[in-house]
């Protein structure tokens, strides 16, 4: 890309008109030959432009090699910025903009925002766009020399608790058979073991949850709930299951779908069937959402 050709980029990025672009240094048909190729700018005229671009002078006159490492230091502030405030989108976004052919540093940048927008869909009941981006951020991770084994760990919770939702529900990058020595610590993490370890009959996991967890949480009320079913107490547990239910602010998606499982079988050991077909019937139309293509 020559000098003429990284200026018109730029000044159409920022929705600049050739005029004014050229103010009152140069004309605007002097700029339009410059961006054209058919004039070479002086050094003042780049000096001059590159302030009007915002751009460091040595950007437009970089050679191929070096541009990448100026489009990196003219987009790093606004990266920057986008990835402490956890605007993953945004700060993914500045990413592939700024720095098209990743570096070791972007690409760990973008495996963390694939990896925080992944959670994102999840919690919002998008779980095929949530399985993509984790993905997207595995295959980020593969390509920097940072340390990114807290990103497999944490896409591995997701995707165990995922397989709990629906068996279509898996990683194309994952690999499973590989140990990692890191674990993540999260009470959603904490509430997957134990939610894990309750099907396998083990009621520790879940009880040592309880005594560290916020008794309130969503995590905390569905695991006392299960224990009650592993008891038997199903008219208790089903007590717990409503009022999650029908608590003043609404459960996300993942939630709900969870609540609706657990209701149909109380309802179902307690001779409800109404509300077992009930609850069943609205977990399936659930389902059929939390899976669906976007």
């Amino acid at each position: 890309m020559n000098i003429g050709e990284k200026i018109r980029e730029l000044r159409v990025a920022k929705l600049m008109t050739q005029s004014e672009l050229a103010g009152s240094h140069i004309t605007r048909n002097m700029l339009s030959c410059i961006e054209n190729g058919t004039a070479q700018p002086s050094l003042s005229t780049i000096l001059y432009i590159a302030s009007r671009l915002n751009v460091p002078a040595g950007f437009l006159l970089a050679e191929e090699g070096d541009e990448v490492v100026y489009r990196k230091m003219n987009s790093f502030a606004n990266i920057k910025r986008a990835y402490t405030a956890g605007d993953w989108y945004g700060c993914r976004s500045l990413c592939l903009s700024g720095c098209p052919e990743p570096d070791d540093e972007i690409s760990l940048l973008l495996a963390e925002c694939d990896a925080g927008i992944a959670a994102e869909e999840f919690w919002h009941g998008r779980l095929r766009s949530s399985c993509r981006f984790f993905d997207e951020a595995l295959s980020y991770a593969e390509k920097t020399v940072y340390q990114t084994g807290h990103i497999e760990a944490e896409v591995r919770v997701y995707f165990r608790y995922m397989q709990r939702l629906s068996p279509t529900l898996y990683s194309d990058m994952l690999d499973e058979e590989r140990e990692l020595s890191l674990r993540v610590v999260s009470p959603f993490a904490a509430y997957t073991d134990a939610l894990e370890a309750l099907d396998e009959g083990r009621r520790e996991s879940a009880e040592l949850f309880l005594k560290t967890a916020d008794a309130d949480s969503f995590f905390a009320r569905h695991l006392e709930a299960r224990l009650l079913m592993e008891q038997k107490a199903f008219f208790d547990a089903k007590g717990i299951l409503l009022s999650l239910l029908n608590a003043e602010e609404p459960l996300n998606e993942i939630g709900l779908y969870t609540v609706l499982c657990e209701l149909e079988i109380c309802c179902r050991e307690t001779d409800d069937y109404k509300g077992a077909y009930n609850y069943a019937s609205e977990k399936v139309v659930l389902l059929e959402q939390l899976l669906k293509e976007i």
